[in-house]
């Protein structure tokens, strides 16, 4: 099943298409932004004007073609800040639905923010969080705890409503209207007291402004993944950032190395709102997210199509925090790799962390088609995005899986990313690929296994399996390498039908047959 979201912001409307499987998971697969600026003067006259409503009305007569195209029987349309506050709301939804047949929705300040969230949520681990989504029209906030949501406010602090107050018509800004405007930013924000905002909780945000800071901050520092989703961007950065643009115009803005043209007249806006709200809540970095309103307009449909008609706001806060709540379920671990790694953690020689990553590895590996051009699948791990890790932690997880087929490139693509990963991180890997390998084996194998510590503080393995002619070599292998990695030493005992006993030369490990 396809459909189409269809977002009409004060500033661009964008057109996502997702592909919806079965079981409800989706992914876009085409994505059409056009800068329209519905908003605009609307402060000053309160109305929708006709030139911008005519470009809106272009913009959607294409998106319609596009849809048609692509074959597409349903489209959700929704109107934010631009659209609920103008005085001609109802004109402009009556003309869009005349002339391209998209009947919009208009979503209010709380509404906007509530679905955002969600849109976050379903791909990051977001349990205690100040959550922000800032348009071209309105900054929304959400703060949850324990993925309950406890605070929403949908605030007129919007980039390009705050470029058009306080800027020039070059969308440059005096040092005067600067400091305007970030008292105006500070005033209309909350404290960290009245929304009792709890020690552990991170900040996360999503929105064009966001996005474009920062891919300027990673172009800026040659950051080599290029990935934007989970990005941990820094005060500090923000801080340079505003300094760095703050008295420059729409045009020099624009000539900037890895400056997001389309955003140059809105940025420095924004920069002020984002910086502002991080030095007032006392943030010292924000968590971006690549995901957001158009995610949860569908997500929150596909589990309920009466989900997108209006509804009380403590109706739709319990249904958004029972569909967060309930995406994060337990790993389903193979009961043999569950025995090992208890095992592990218990005589330290596996972090909690580590074991999350592998069955994260295992799991990303079921998915995947088998291929021996590792550089693709290294890639295309890299590609996705994981709720629960952060970059460095994605890196480990793609380094581990072509660990497991194949060192030496792990090793190469290790010191391409040597700047993002830690020393101590190449040891994991180590670690997460030769216990990968070992799985593999148990899996196909069909082997059971038990573990106990020996008098040496090594690690006794028994094996069981119903194959006759067990891959013993094969194993002593693996053994070997695992006794190499960990510095432990292993003895492990093979299945019963195992007519020859096998022993390795240096003694490390001692494979024999019971």
């Amino acid at each position: 099943m396809k459909i189409s979201v269809i977002d009409i912001g004060s500033n661009t409307i964008k057109l996502v298409n997702y592909n919806v499987k079965r079981d409800l998971s989706f992914t876009a697969f085409q994505q059409e932004s056009t800068k329209v600026k519905l908003g605009e003067s609307l402060d000053r006259t309160h109305i929708l004007s006709d030139q911008s409503i005519e470009r809106a009305i272009d913009t959607l007569l294409l998106y319609s073609d596009i849809i048609r195209v692509e074959s597409i029987k349903r489209c959700l349309c929704v109107g934010t800040s631009a659209v609920r506050e103008a005085q001609n709301s109802a004109h402009f939804v009556d003309q869009v639905y005349k002339r391209t047949g998209f009947k919009i929705r208009i979503l209010s300040g709380k509404e906007e923010a509530y679905y955002s969230y969600l849109g976050a949520s379903m791909s990051s681990y977001l349990p205690n969080v100040l959550f922000f989504d800032l348009g071209g029209g309105s900054l929304e906030l959400v703060y949850t705890e324990d993925f309950k949501i406890k605070k929403v406010d949908s605030l007129s602090l919007g980039a390009l409503r705050l470029t058009q107050i306080y800027g020039k018509k070059d969308s440059s800004f005096s040092r005067k209207d600067c400091d305007d405007m970030v008292q105006k930013i500070h005033d209309s924000l909350p404290t960290r007291k009245s929304y009792g905002i709890g020690i552990d909780t991170v900040l996360a945000g999503v929105g064009g402004t966001l996005r474009t800071l920062t891919k300027y901050d990673q172009g800026s520092n040659e950051y080599p993944l290029g990935k934007i989703h989970n990005y941990r961007l820094k005060l500090s950065a923000i801080e340079s950032i505003c300094k760095e643009l703050g008295t420059m115009n729409d045009k020099e803005i624009s000539g900037l190395r890895a400056m997001d043209a389309t955003r140059a007249e809105t940025i420095v806006a924004g920069s002020y709102v984002i910086h502002t709200l991080m030095k007032k809540l006392e943030f010292e970095e924000v968590i971006v997210s690549a995901y957001g309103l158009r995610e949860g307009i569908i997500a929150g449909f596909l589990r309920n199509r009466d989900f997108f008609n209006h509804q009380k706001s403590e109706d739709l806060e319990k249904q958004i925090s029972k569909i967060v709540s309930n995406n994060y379920e337990p790993n389903i671990q193979n009961i043999e790799l569950d025995n090992i790694l208890r095992h592990m953690i218990s005589y330290g020689f596996l972090k909690e962390r580590e074991v999350e990553i592998l069955l994260f590895a295992i799991r990303t590996l079921t998915k995947l088609r088998a291929t021996n051009k590792l550089h693709d699948l290294f890639y295309m791990i890299l590609d996705e995005d994981y709720p629960y890790l952060t970059h460095r932690e994605q890196l480990v997880l793609a380094l581990s899986i072509v660990q497991s087929k194949k060192a030496k490139t792990s090793d190469w693509l290790y010191s391409k990313y040597r700047s993002i990963l830690k020393p101590q991180n190449q040891k994991s890997i180590q670690k997460i690929g030769i216990l990968l390998k070992l799985n593999d084996l148990i899996v196909k194998s069909r082997s059971r296994i038990k573990l106990r510590e020996s008098k040496n503080n090594g690690i006794i393995i028994d094996i069981s399996s119903s194959i006759r002619s067990y891959p013993a070599i094969l194993l002593q292998n693996i053994i070997q390498r695992v006794s190499e990695v960990f510095g432990i030493v292993i003895e492990c005992y093979l299945p019963n039908n195992l007519d020859r006993p096998i022993h390795t030369e240096n003694g490390m490990i001692t494979v024999r047959s019971k």
